[in-house]
């Protein structure tokens, strides 16, 4: 079943949504995905920067603790105190100077909830609360974590442990003596939230879990520390600083583009009611322009076709393009007709000449037949010569007539053709004529045209030799690598008109009937040209040796 076609107007209406409404969908959808993608990238910044900045802040908090640790072991205080408590025992001594020392260093720090000092061998361990004040309660806690601390602290050497012990955050650090031999502790009871109060300024993030030094925790409303046993969040940040590791990983907040890009919804929105009303101006503008004029081409072609030939379109075309395909399709019915009338009158005038034809065509069989009786007559009367011009006069004959109509036939019977020719023409001309041949018997069986090497035989006998009562003519068949090559040269001068003459023939440019063996020449181009098309060649030209070679080229075997 044959498969319909798509009309005009739904190939264009597909074109449209293809070419035009999709692309555009398209590009919006692109548009979108990377406005999200660059404004992704944008609030990720944002947050990196913001992080980056916020930890810093952290660093340098984390970093005065860490010296403020230091300086009580640089500042000698402590060391000068515990010496004098080496020397007179007197403990109440040491207590007052080291804690007039811890209130005036660290009562002003907002990051300690508490520092204090315990002495390995002595009972006099002080406590400073950050802000002055004596709170019982921490102190309780401070007295109880202390032997934890202190255990801890047994091989630390002068390095910096940070312990989270019941929800608090503790540094320490050991004091040594002249011998290198630990001989008290400072602790600093951090206060978390002062500590990483930066990172509260981080913006787009929730839910914060902090680490430090391999405590992962989270900070509660009251102030203590809750510890984690795996790390949260989808964005992570760590800095080291003076051998520990801070970091923080929170919950990045999300984000809609529209939300926070209204103006992309009024963009979008815009385009859509846009695209509307433009396709239906441009289907209308399609159906005037275009289907409506192809419409009348349409209805004009099937008047004509009905018979109202040479029926003209009155109506005025919608452009120029159309008005241009009315004004040809107008002529073309003109035409039409003109020549329908003429084809009439000949097809009259054909029929009377065919009639007349018929009267006087004389049956093949008839001439046949007759030159057997003469050839017969001949052979009785014992005259050879007669019988052997009637035999291939015969021969030519059914060169001629072939009432089998085959186009191609074997170069043996083509030869045999000629054979018969120059055997016609040496009778006429005598000893005078010479015919040479150089043939490829492996060819004989091969295909060429009807009459293809007869003609040029003849061609060269009427133009040349016949003018001169003799002459020498070869004849060469040969194979060149897959073509056939067909040669016939004689002795003759072409001049400039001849050359002329012979260029226009080959090129099928002479217009009308052309005189004696041209039209031999121009019978086997044409016929060339037929079956090979552009690979059947054939040339005529003066040789230097001062004959004229005919060359015919066709491919082997087709």
């Amino acid at each position: 079943m044959k498969k319909s076609k798509t009309s005009l107007r739904t190939g264009f209406l597909m074109t449209i949504l293809i070419c035009w409404l999709v692309p555009i969908f398209i590009i919006l959808a692109l548009a979108g995905v990377v406005l999200n993608e660059n404004y992704r990238q944008s609030v990720q910044q944002e947050i990196d920067s913001s992080a980056a900045n916020a930890l810093r802040l952290v660093q340098m908090r984390f970093e005065d603790a860490v010296d403020d640790s230091k300086a009580v072991s640089y500042d000698g205080v402590v060391r000068d105190a515990y010496r004098t408590w080496l020397q007179n025992g007197d403990s109440a001594s040491l207590y007052g100077t080291v804690t007039d020392y811890l209130s005036q260093s660290f009562t002003r720090e907002e990051i300690y909830q508490a520092v204090f000092i315990h002495f390995w061998n002595v009972d006099a361990s002080t406590y400073v609360l950050s802000d002055g004040t004596t709170s019982f309660g921490l102190l309780r806690q401070c007295r109880e974590c202390a032997p934890q601390i202190m255990a801890e602290m047994e091989d630390a050497d002068t390095d910096i442990r940070l312990l989270l012990i019941d929800g608090q955050m503790y540094m320490a650090r050991n004091l040594l003596d002249t011998t290198f031999t630990p001989y008290a502790s400072v602790v600093m009871l951090l206060e978390p939230n002062n500590l990483f109060l930066p990172l509260d300024s981080v913006n787009r993030v929730g839910n914060l879990q902090y680490s430090l030094d391999g405590y992962r925790f989270s900070i509660a409303a009251d102030g203590s520390l809750a510890e984690a046993a795996e790390e949260t969040g989808n964005v992570h940040y760590q800095a080291k600083t003076q051998g520990h590791t801070i970091g923080f990983s929170a919950d990045r907040e999300e984000y809609d583009i529209f939300e926070e890009n209204p103006w992309m919804r009024w963009a979008i929105g815009s385009v859509a009611v846009l695209i509307l009303p433009l396709s239906l101006v441009t289907i209308a503008l399609f159906y005037r322009h275009v289907t409506r004029p192809m419409e009348v081409l349409g209805q004009a072609y099937q008047l004509v076709k009905s018979g109202e030939r040479g029926y003209e379109i009155g109506q005025k075309a919608p452009n120029r393009e159309f008005e241009r395909m009315y004004d040809q399709f107008n002529a073309m019915s003109a035409e039409l007709r003109r020549q329908f009338e003429r084809a009439y009158l000949e097809q009259q005038a054909t029929q009377q000449a065919n009639i007349k034809a018929l009267q006087s065509q004389i049956n093949p069989h008839f001439l046949n037949n007759t030159l057997e009786i003469i050839n017969w007559e001949a052979r009785m009367a014992d005259n050879e010569r007669v019988s052997t011009m009637i035999e291939a006069l015969s021969t030519m004959l059914k060169a001629a007539l072939d009432r089998n109509g085959r186009t191609k036939i074997p170069l043996s019977e083509e030869l045999g053709y000629v054979d018969a020719y120059l055997y016609i023409i040496r009778e006429r001309l005598g000893e005078g004529f010479r015919v040479h041949k150089d043939i490829d018997e492996s060819i004989l069986a091969l295909p060429v045209p009807r009459l293809v090497l007869q003609p040029l035989v003849e061609n060269a006998v009427e133009h040349d030799i016949t003018a001169n009562r003799g002459g020498d003519l070869w004849v060469r068949a040969y194979r060149q690598a897959d073509r056939v090559v067909l040669e016939v040269e004689h002795d003759g001068t072409l001049t400039r008109e001849d050359r002329q003459k012979i260029q226009s023939l080959l090129a099928q440019s002479a217009q009308g009937a052309a005189a004696g063996g041209q039209v031999g020449l121009r019978n086997v181009s044409q016929r060339l040209k037929l079956i090979y098309g552009d690979a059947g060649i054939l040339t005529l030209d003066q040789t230097r040796a001062g004959t004229i070679l005919a060359r015919v080229s066709i491919p082997a075997g087709r």
